[in-house]
């Protein structure tokens, strides 16, 4: 999708600095169970030379570091149609990025390895964020992947529209009854949209995803066999949307978002609020010029007094005929290039003052893979180079690490988030509409899919 790899791209404090250097700061034990060689995936090809060169540097550097281990590069990624037979065939890489919409189904059909004891013997465990760890943890407690990119959606709003409307720039809204609220303020003072949402490119269903599940929806079976979508969360979510759009006439004229769009027109002060994720400030601010002293963002709205998000983003799994060596190396390659920088005091101020110097915008607040007392020591090193104003993400900052996380469906996601475009489309731009009946005859379109 579209959204991810821009989100992807974006991100700060994650894994995406691990690029920046290569060879400073105390180096991984080196693999004790003789030469070995693994092979790493998503590897950019000869069209993106620059890209390649980092990935090559980087394995050049951790070779030299780990005499024992040699890295091959691959460009296979992640594609739901052809991984079954990369896995059969035996050209899967050993380590490859996948959504977190997939682990739950490659761990059910055995098609990714158990990684927890070698995870434990390098000791690597403890540095993981165990809220986010999860995705990736089975019924036995047993882990198989390692999350790199990770994120959970809140409300972005504008701090200038919220002045204007009368409102504390301070203070988001904490329920969703708040937000209906502020936004008949917005509209009623500005003319903005008090409201609004991506609708189009199923980035409208991913986060009309999120705003069910802070109703308390699900969207799946537990074994993610069959699509659940008419459950009452997502009618009471889409309900809200429904009467803000016609009642309240609170959601302005423009009703189908892309990506780009909705974040575009939020920069330009014609949206006052909408579900995002934090790591889309730089877009907002370097991309579309937005003030960066107008971007506010909080945590998603609560219904029922239980903070509850949607969680997403990637994750490196292992090839399920990967040895244990082979494991334990994977391990020490992703440490090195995509955790030292934030584990290593050294190498994360000069990680951090590197990236400043090049333009990025360096310390927006997010959920991170790594555990909070890691990150928390981390920030104690560079936050006096964070160049973002961070107070003015303190609703989203103060719950991050405490709410309850939902992983993303695993029921055929993408054509989940399809339909919940069409259902979105159809409430915003016709009225009247039988909200049950529509999630119910989406939900027949997905499982007859899934039945196939």
């Amino acid at each position: 999708m579209k959204s991810r790899r821009i989100l992807v791209s974006a991100l700060a404090g994650t894994a995406v600095l691990g690029l920046a250097l290569t060879s400073c700061g105390t180096p991984s034990e080196p693999a004790e169970s003789g030469p070995v060689t693994i092979s790493i995936g998503d590897v950019p090809g000869a069209d993106q030379p620059e890209l390649r060169a980092l990935v090559e540097d980087q394995v050049k550097a951790f070779e030299k570091e780990n005499p024992d281990i040699t890295v091959e590069l691959s460009e296979s990624k992640w594609d739901a149609t052809g991984f079954q037979a990369m896995v059969a065939g035996g050209t899967m890489p050993t380590l490859l990025g996948v959504p977190f919409t997939e682990p739950a189904t490659l761990m059910r059909n055995g098609q990714i390895a158990d990684i927890t004891d070698a995870l434990d013997s390098i000791g690597f465990t403890d540095t993981l964020n165990p809220s986010v760890m999860q995705v990736v943890t089975d019924g036995d407690d047993r882990l198989y992947g390692v999350p790199l990119d990770v994120y959970s959606v809140g409300l972005a709003y504008n701090r200038a529209l919220f002045e204007a409307a009368g409102l504390d720039p301070e203070q988001g809204p904490t329920t969703w009854d708040e937000v209906r609220e502020y936004a008949k303020k917005i509209s009623a003072a500005t003319g903005a949209a008090g409201y609004s949402t991506y609708s189009i490119e199923h980035v409208g269903g991913w986060m009309t995803t999120a705003g069910a599940y802070s109703f308390g929806a699900t969207l799946s079976n537990e074994e993610g066999t069959e699509a659940t979508l008419d459950e009452p969360g997502m009618v009471d979510y889409l309900d809200l949307v429904n009467d803000m759009r016609w009642e309240d006439k609170s959601m302005g004229s423009k009703f189908l978002y892309g990506f780009n769009d909705l974040i575009q027109d939020f920069a330009a002060g014609k949206v006052g609020m909408f579900l995002s994720v934090s790591q889309h400030f730089p877009i907002a601010v370097q991309q579309f010029g937005m003030n960066p002293d107008d971007f506010g963002f909080t945590a998603i709205p609560e219904h029922d007094g239980v903070q509850r998000t949607l969680l997403g983003g990637a994750v490196e799994v292992f090839n399920p005929r990967a040895t244990e060596a082979e494991i334990e190396a994977g391990l020490r390659w992703l440490e090195f290039n995509n955790f030292r920088s934030f584990t290593d005091e050294d190498v994360a101020v000069e990680t951090v003052k590197k990236n400043v110097a090049a333009g990025s915008l360096i310390g927006v607040p997010g959920l991170s893979p790594l555990d909070p007392a890691v990150r928390k020591e981390y920030d104690s090193w560079v936050s006096e180079y964070y160049n973002v104003p961070i107070e003015q993400f303190s609703g989203y900052r103060d719950v991050m690490d405490e709410q309850e996380l939902v992983p993303e469906p695993t029921s055929q996601p993408q054509q989940v988030y399809g339909e919940l475009d069409t259902v979105l489309q159809k409430v915003l731009n016709e009225p009247d509409q039988d909200i049950p009946a529509l999630l119910t005859a989406a939900q027949d379109a997905v499982n007859t899919k899934l039945a196939r």
